[in-house]
């Protein structure tokens, strides 16, 4: 990235945020609840059990009334507590008009709490929502309230789900999504090894498009992830590893000869830098809801896009193909789920709501939240893919 295209980003960006920044109201409401949508079936990834998905809901409303929202899985931590209890009334009493200002000020003053876990996700989120909140007041979306346009990225499809489905079930979903206008398919890890393998090799018999997998932090050691991919020509290869795992990372790229990417749920503050510094990886993954929200993207574009890596978003699509807009680093993929496919249960009725004609305001993030009970049901599979879903 040469020096003058990034010095430019950075003059857009603070020109864009700094005009009428004063204008900004005050933040006048900040809260956060829990939704937990119960799944028709099960979702094994390896050891990881999920009978239900966890989301928390942010809710920013400005002096004038705009309000921004934004959501992110919780994995069973209380974000939304946090948020609530930690982070409103602080935030709201720095809140200067510039949430990158806002995020920055506030990370100094209580980074010791908010530096990772479920304090990072909720701040995260409050980030969002209230780029949003911003924008929306505005009247524009978020890439156009940082002087940008947006940008096409790849679209990539999150097929087969739930992992206990077996190969036999794997070749249908491709076609659909890709008959939708997916570029790429994601598969997660199966019930084992054998199953993972032999879902794969019937995405590969497609022979449709490029396939990629998610081991979902399954694997101990780099010969044992391995032993599960080799021989396969995958577009990457995903998460094998929990966090934390650097030098199993770096054997396991040694390897493999197709790209390795990781960095989901990486809720921390050394998340991306660990990966870049020690060449642990092919591509990074990246996920503005719980790694510091669109601010921290910002803050960290000159150092990422330095480091030549492309990223590939994790879910939240409707969130990151802004958020990759503003930014400079190359976008490999942002990923998409069907409504049924109990990937992101929240888009997906987001998604399936705006099918039936609940459509968004076409400000901020182009986010319609559902106002849902507490604990709700997901929808029901099979995934229902349709070419509306990769052209919203």
């Amino acid at each position: 990235m040469a020096d003058s295209h990034l010095a430019e980003f950075r003059g857009t960006v603070i020109d864009a945020l700094a005009q009428g920044k004063g204008a900004i109201p005050k933040i006048k409401n900040l809260s956060a609840r829990r939704i937990t949508l119960n799944l028709p079936e099960p979702v094994v990834l390896g050891q990881y059990v999920i009978r239900s998905r966890g989301f928390a809901v942010i809710t920013v409303e400005l002096a004038d009334g705009s309000k921004g929202q934004a959501f992110g899985l919780d994995r069973g931590t209380p974000v939304a507590d946090i948020v609530n209890t930690l982070i409103a009334e602080p935030y709201k009493e720095i809140f200067d008009g510039d949430p990158i200002n806002t995020f920055d000020a506030i990370m100094r003053r209580m980074s010791a709490p908010l530096s990772s876990g479920a304090s990072l996700r909720g701040l995260s989120l409050v980030d969002l929502a209230t780029h949003d909140a911003v924008a929306r007041h505005k009247g524009v979306t978020v890439v156009e309230s940082f002087g940008k346009k947006d940008k096409e990225h790849p679209k990539w499809a999150v097929v087969g789900y739930p992992p206990s489905r077996g190969p036999e079930d794997i070749a249908w979903e491709v076609k659909a999504a890709v008959a939708a206008g997916a570029v790429g398919v994601k598969l997660p890890v199966g019930a084992n090894p054998k199953m993972t393998r032999e879902r794969l090799e019937a995405a590969l018999a497609t022979g449709l498009c490029p396939v990629s997998t998610d081991l979902a932090w399954s694997c101990r050691t780099a010969k044992e992830a391995y032993e599960v991919v080799k021989g396969l020509d995958l577009a990457w290869v995903e998460d094998p590893f929990i966090p934390g795992s650097i030098a199993e990372l770096v054997e396991f790229r040694r390897l493999l000869d197709v790209p390795l990417s990781s960095g989901d749920d990486e809720t921390h503050l050394y998340h991306p830098q660990a990966f870049i510094e020690t060449g642990a990886l092919d591509m990074l993954r990246i996920d503005a809801t719980c790694q510091g929200g669109l601010s921290r993207m910002v803050l960290l574009n000159e150092y990422m896009a330095n480091s030549k890596l492309e990223i590939s978003w994790h879910v939240y699509d409707a969130i990151h193909h802004q958020v990759a807009s503003i930014l400079d680093s190359p976008t490999f993929s942002v990923e998409y789920s069907a409504p049924g496919a109990s990937v992101d249960p929240l888009a997906e009725m987001i998604v399936d709501r705006r099918l039936s004609g609940h459509t968004h305001d076409g400000k901020g993030f182009r986010l319609a939240v559902p106002d849902l009970p507490d604990l709700s049901d997901a929808l029901a599979g099979p995934p229902r893919w349709t070419s509306q879903i990769t052209s919203i």
